[in-house]
C-alpha cells in the first residue's frame, strides 16, 4: 500500500511520559521473552513497535494491557507518572489502556451492539437499556465512518469489518494509551486511510498511541518514532525522520533484504480447475458472495485472487476447500478428478490445503507444534495403525529447522507461539502433507519483513517443484512479486486477469474498484 507522509510530527510532550516502563522483564519457562526494557511515550505521540516474530512485541504490550498482571514479571510501569499495576484487562482498561489485538475477538452470535458493549452495556431501571445500547454504537460507527447496522448478527461480517467494529468499540473507550496491534492486516487501503486519519485526530488530543505492523508503509505514515525489537530487548529507538526503512530493515534482521525476484517457471498441466462456482451467504441464503466464478491453476503456477474488501476472495478459497459453512454449488477438480464429497477432509486426501487468514481457524492452540504439523499427514507417521511418536516429532523438527520456527522444542503448545511463527506452522503442515494443490488465504498476514521473505522464497520453491497455489492476498506488492498472473474479483465476480509483472498496486486497486 501507498500512504501520505505523516502530518508534522509532534514532539514528545515535556514533563511526564503518558507511559513509560523501566527494567520491564517477563521469564517463560527456559526463556526470557521481554528482557529490562526501558520505554517511554509522550502524549500525542504515535510509537511504532517493530522486531522479527519473536522479539517480545507480543509479551511486552500484553504486560501493557494487564493480559500478564502486576506480579508477573519484574519492573516498574507508570501511567501520567503514577504507578500503574493493572490485575488485568478489566482494569487496565479503566486505567485508560485498550489493547486492539492482532486476532479479532468476538462473540458472534451477539449483535455488533452487544459486542461493542459486552461486559459494559449501559443500563437503565436496573435492565440493559437496549435502545441506548444500539443508538451508542450506531453513533461510535458512524464517528469512525463503519457501515454497518448496530443489530447484525456478528458472525455474518467478514473479518475486515469485524476488525473495523472492534477498532471502534476500543476508540468508543477514550483511552490514555492505545496499543494497535496489527490494525490493519485484513482491512483495505481506504479503510487504513480512514483508520489512520482517526489516529491523528487521537494524537492531536493527547493520545498516545503504540502502533504493530509489520507494514512499513503504514509505519512511515502515520508514526512519530519507530522501536525495533530483537531478543526481548530495546535494539533501536529512532525518530521516523531520522532513519530510512532500509535501516529499520537491517536492525530487525540483522541484514539487508533485496527486492524479490519473480523466476520464470515451467508450468505443467491444470492441477486445480474450479468450474461455476456459487458461493451463499450463511445467514441469508439468496444472497451471494461469490456468483459464477471459473479459474483454473497450473502445476508450477501461482496464481493470485484480489478484491476489495466484500469482493468475495476468501469466499472462493474457503469454498473450494470445503470449509465454507453455507450453500455452495459448482464444481472442483484436482488433476482433472473431481473431488468427491464436500469438507475439508475430501479436500486433503484429493491433495489439496489450506492456510487460512484466521490461523484459529487451522491450528489447534493448546496442542503442541508437532501435533499440528502432522496433522494432515497423520498415515505417514503411524506404524500399525498406532501414531510414532518419535517420526512425528522428526518430521516436526526438520520443517521447524527449515522454517526457522522459533520455538523451545516441537512439544511446544503452538497458541504460545507469536504470530508469525504460528503461521509458519500452517506453511510446515502443508509441506508435510505433500500437498499438491495449496490455497493461500493472507499466508503472511502478521508476519514480520524477514519472515515475510522466507515464506516467500519457500513457497516459491515449493512451485518450482510442480505444486500449484491460488494466493488470495490484501497486500498489493506482495501479488506483484510472487504471482505469475492475478485475477481481479468485484462484487463476487471475476473482471480481470493480469499478468504478474503488469499487477501493479495501482492498476489492481484501480481494476478492483472499477475506475
Amino acid at each position: 500500500m501507498t500512504f501520505p507522509s505523516p502530518a508534522a510530527t509532534l514532539s514528545e510532550a515535556a514533563g511526564t511520559p503518558a507511559l513509560a516502563t523501566r527494567g520491564l522483564t517477563k521469564r517463560f519457562p527456559g526463556v526470557v521473552a521481554v528482557d529490562a526494557v526501558d520505554l517511554s511515550l509522550g502524549a500525542g505521540e504515535v510509537v511504532a513497535l517493530l522486531g522479527p516474530n519473536g522479539a517480545g512485541k507480543s509479551t511486552l504490550i500484553q504486560m501493557l494491557a494487564g493480559v500478564h498482571a502486576a506480579g508477573s514479571y519484574e519492573g516498574d510501569i507508570t501511567l501520567g507518572g503514577e504507578p500503574y499495576r493493572p490485575a488485568g484487562v478489566e482494569a487496565a482498561e479503566r486505567a485508560g489502556v485498550v489493547v486492539i489485538p492482532q486476532e479479532v475477538n468476538v462473540v458472534p452470535d451477539l449483535s455488533v451492539a452487544e459486542n461493542m458493549f459486552l461486559n459494559g452495556e449501559p443500563t437503565r431501571f436496573g435492565l440493559i437499556d437496549r435502545a441506548g445500547m444500539e443508538a451508542a454504537a450506531i453513533a461510535e460507527l458512524a464517528a469512525f465512518d463503519v457501515k454497518v447496522g448496530a443489530d447484525v448478527r456478528m458472525g455474518s461480517l467478514d473479518l475486515a469489518t469485524q476488525q473495523l467494529v472492534i477498532i471502534a468499540r476500543a476508540l468508543s473507550k477514550r483511552a490514555r494509551v492505545l496499543i494497535l496491534d496489527e490494525p490493519t492486516a485484513a482491512l483495505t487501503e481506504g479503510e487504513a486511510m480512514r483508520l489512520f486519519e482517526r489516529i491523528r485526530q487521537l494524537r492531536s488530543r493527547g493520545m498516545a498511541v503504540v502502533f504493530v505492523s509489520h507494514r512499513l508503509s503504514e509505519v512511515f505514515a502515520i508514526a512519530d518514532r519507530v522501536v525495533v525489537m530483537r531478543d526481548g530487548r530495546i535494539a533501536g529507538d529512532h525518530r521516523i525522520a531520522d532513519t530510512s526503512r532500509e535501516s529499520v530493515v537491517q536492525q530487525m534482521v540483522g541484514q539487508m533484504l533485496g527486492p524479490a525476484a519473480r523466476a520464470a517457471r515451467t508450468l505443467g498441466p491444470v492441477a486445480l480447475q474450479v468450474d461455476d462456482l456459487v458461493v451463499g451467504d450463511p445467514g441469508q441464503p439468496d444472497r451471494r458472495h461469490v456468483d459464477g466464478v471459473d479459474l483454473a491453476v497450473r502445476h508450477g503456477e501461482i496464481l493470485g485472487l484480489f478484491g476489495l474488501v466484500g469482493a468475495g476472495c476468501g469466499a472462493v478459497a474457503k469454498a473450494t476447500f470445503g470449509a465454507w459453512h453455507g450453500h455452495v454449488t459448482g464444481t472442483i477438480r484436482i488433476d482433472g478428478e473431481v473431488v468427491p464429497g464436500t469438507g475439508p477432509a475430501h479436500s486433503v486426501r484429493a491433495g489439496m490445503g489450506m492456510m487460512s487468514q484466521d490461523r484459529r481457524e487451522t491450528l489447534i492452540a493448546d496442542h503442541s507444534i508437532a501435533d499440528n504439523i502432522v496433522l494432515a499427514s497423520l498415515r505417514s507417521v503411524a506404524r500399525g495403525g498406532l501414531l510414532d511418536v518419535e517420526q512425528k516429532r522428526a518430521v516436526a523438527q526438520h520443517h521447524v529447522t527449515a522454517l526457522r520456527i522459533r520455538t523451545r522444542s516441537v512439544d511446544q503448545a503452538v497458541g504460545s507461539l507469536s504470530g508469525g511463527n504460528q503461521q509458519k506452522v500452517q506453511v510446515a503442515r502443508w509441506l508435510a502433507a505433500e500437498s499438491r494443490v495449496l490455497l493461500l488465504d493472507d499466508p503472511t498476514r502478521g508476519v514480520d519483513v524477514g519472515a515475510r521473505a522466507e515464506i516467500h522464497a519457500l513457497l516459491g520453491a515449493l512451485a518450482d517443484t510442480g505444486c500449484a497455489m491460488l494466493w488470495v492476498s490484501s497486500d498489493t506488492e506482495e501479488l506483484h512479486a510472487v504471482c505469475d498472473r492475478v485475477l481481479v474479483m468485484r462484487h463476487g465476480r471475476i473482471v480481470a486477469e493480469l499478468p504478474g509483472e503488469e499487477a501493479t498496486e495501482a492498476r489492481l486497486l484501480s481494476v478492483a474498484a472499477g475506475a
